[in-house]
């Protein structure tokens, strides 16, 4: 540990904020309050802060980021990024170092963005010791008041004095700026660890719970009713979200200038919002209150310990500084939930931590532009029904898709944004299909597209169908509504000579609303003239003056009436979320086991790499682990089939 007197130190701020190499921001006030902003003197540095309003997560997941910027007319000639001087942030408290290495966790967890790592190597951390403490503050009860990594320098006041500890070799260049550094003493090193005691202490704040209880805690009160009486409160504003530095949900939309240039800008978004799961066709798959702000302490406390280990909460109170309410301190909730149990609450040592995350490292090279997609072109059309057609597409780059059957891409169509749509074709071709449903403003582009046009690719992505597990069983395919196109894929490989022998019996029900919307007639024509090859169909109701030869009603009608072995079968189900439930339930009344019944969820997959939260059921995200999910594995999770 080093120390400066208060003037070197004025100084050294000073040498900092003069020096032209970085950007020197730091803890400044605003009114009655504190922000992370830019430092023009030392005098603007405020260490004696409590709190402030933003955390610092603003400086690697921006608020508003231009992703990709070009021109309409050359969609695919993406502007290089610019890359910023680094920058130095000053007065960084502990929690809020412990919640950046939180979100290196949740960002360098698999798919790397190329982006946030350069933020985060571009950025040098100073932190600073808490020497005033916000009334609703708590992190002395989440263990969050001190940390030993995640900083490049960090400084304790120390009044006339102030105590640096190096954490770093830039934090150690960046010390040669400071004239006069010596050696802490005993004693100076004893009133830093006073310092951090007395601030850990006045940040209790009675929470009857250790955070490592959080865990058992919510795991036995999902249908708490604290829950209800505390979200019919709830203003549905965002705030609490947004203010958090542990929240790092985001949303992508496209842009378009007078000039005719298109952007593709990442802005915050939060689970709070009832648009948060709203899918094109309309469905919200969060549509009460209550079951949004469940998940919000859910994600916390239950979600990301079960994917990474931690709690997601440092006790900055930020959040319930905000809600006007005061309804999103978790404190307060989680003390309400606990007198409500009827539970004993386990201690869980190893999950979550509710110790500080260990700083992540990386393999560089394996980070990569998220968002960026490969152009490919459209090389046939096919219309299929009033509203859905049927598009042949190869990548420019010549190569093939490799993808699994059961997955999916996001086309992009610069200026509209992407959209989900799953491979209707089976994999090893270089060229692939997708069904297009003509239901929102990007689906509504492709439409008016013709053969030779040109669009975006991103994927494939998500957990399809395991080929291998399938083979030496029957098949049940259970396709409704849209559900045939990505059904499509995995109907045309089992069925291929190739791999025909691989496979038993197959079985096709297919289901839709009218005559007029059966998809593939064709070609269900030619499969079911294969050998062992049975398939049903059905529409909801047939028109006075069509022609139908199928039955009339729902899909479920038909399956009883396929004979199959409910032993030896393995079933596959897609259509809308509302046929799952049904489905799923006659299919185990006639003795298919748990574990022979798959299912692709439908949710709203907008990044389809986890990370931008939208996607998620519980712990799960569907564009991640999914969409393709074994019944057995989902059965007992609230929001799968709700």
């Amino acid at each position: 540990m080093k120390v400066l007197s208060k003037h070197d130190f004025n100084d050294f701020i000073d040498a900092l904020i003069s020096d032209e190499t970085y950007h020197t921001h730091g803890v400044k006030s605003k009114g009655e309050k504190f922000v992370f902003g830019p430092l023009e003197s030392h005098q603007d540095l405020r260490l004696d802060y409590d709190t402030t309003i933003l955390p610092p997560k603003k400086y690697f997941l921006p608020q508003y980021e231009t992703l990709i910027e070009c021109p309409l007319s050359s969609p695919f000639e993406i502007k290089a990024e610019h890359h910023e001087k680094p920058i130095i942030i000053i007065g960084v408290h502990p929690y809020d170092i412990i919640a950046i290495n939180q979100m290196d966790a949740y960002y360098f967890n698999e798919d790397i963005s190329k982006s946030y790592l350069e933020r985060r190597k571009n950025t040098i951390i100073i932190g600073s010791d808490i020497i005033n403490t916000h009334d609703k503050a708590f992190f002395g009860s989440m263990n969050t008041a001190h940390v030993d990594t995640g900083y490049d320098l960090f400084i304790t006041d120390l009044g006339d004095k102030v105590a640096i500890e190096i954490g770093s070799d830039r934090g150690q260049h960046l010390m040669q700026k400071a004239a006069r550094v010596r050696e802490a003493t005993d004693v100076e090193t004893q009133k830093v660890k006073a310092l951090r005691l007395a601030a850990q202490g006045k940040a209790k704040r009675g929470m009857k719970i250790e955070p490592n209880q959080w865990y058992s805690l919510l795991d036995q009160n999902y249908e708490s009713n604290v829950w209800k009486q505390q979200s019919e409160k709830c203003l549905a504003c965002n705030t609490c979200t947004l203010v958090c530095p542990t929240c790092f949900c985001y949303d992508v939309n496209d842009e378009i200038d007078l000039k005719g240039n298109s952007k593709r800008v990442r802005t915050w978004d939060g689970c709070m919002l009832r648009q948060f799961t709203e899918v094109a066709g309309g469905e919200v798959f969060r549509e009460d209150i209550k079951e949004r702000y469940r998940h919000r302490f859910f994600r916390k406390g239950k979600y990301l310990p079960d994917r990474l280990g931690f709690t997601a909460c440092v006790g900055c109170g930020r959040c319930s500084i905000q809600c006007i309410p005061d309804i999103a301190d978790p404190v307060k909730v989680m003390n309400l939930v606990f007198d409500a149990s009827e539970s004993f609450v386990e201690d869980l040592e190893t999950k979550p931590k509710s110790i500080p995350v260990e700083t992540v490292e990386v393999n560089e090279e394996d980070a990569k532009p998220l968002h960026h997609p490969m152009p490919a072109t459209i090389t046939n059309i096919k219309k299929l029904t009033e509203r859905e057609k049927l598009y042949e597409i190869e990548l420019d780059s010549g190569d093939a898709l490799h993808h699994m059957p059961g997955q999916f891409v996001e086309v992009s169509i610069m200026g509209a944004g992407e959209a989900p749509i799953s491979i209707a074709s089976p994999p090893k071709k270089k060229r692939f299909d997708l069904v297009i449903r003509n239901v929102g403003e990007v689906t509504n582009k492709i439409h008016a597209m013709k053969k030779g046009d040109t669009i975006g690719i991103r994927g494939p992505f998500g957990n399809g169908f395991n080929e291998e597990e399938l083979k030496g069983h029957d098949l049940l395919f259970i396709a409704a509504g849209l559900g045939l196109p990505p059904l499509r894929s995995l109907i045309a490989h089992v069925l291929d000579k190739e791999h025909r022998k691989d496979y038993g019996k197959i079985t096709i029900l297919c289901g839709c609303r009218q005559p007029c919307e059966v998809l593939f007639d064709n070609e269900i024509k030619t499969w079911n003239s294969i050998e062992d090859v049975n398939i049903l169909r059905t529409v909801d109701k047939c028109p006075d003056g069509e022609c139908w030869e199928g039955d009339t009603g729902l899909i479920t009608k038909l399956i009883p009436k396929a004979k199959f072995n409910p032993k030896q079968t393995m079933c596959m189900i897609i259509g809308p979320p509302v046929v799952y439930p049904f489905c799923i339930q006659i299919l185990l009344d006639l003795g298919v086991p748990e574990n022979h019944i798959l299912v692709s969820l439908e949710r709203r997959m907008k990044c389809g790499v986890g990370k931008c939260g939208h996607c998620q059921i519980n712990n799960l995200y569907v564009c991640k682990d999914g969409p393709v999910f074994n019944y057995h594995d989902i059965k007992d999770l609230p929001e799968a089939f709700a």
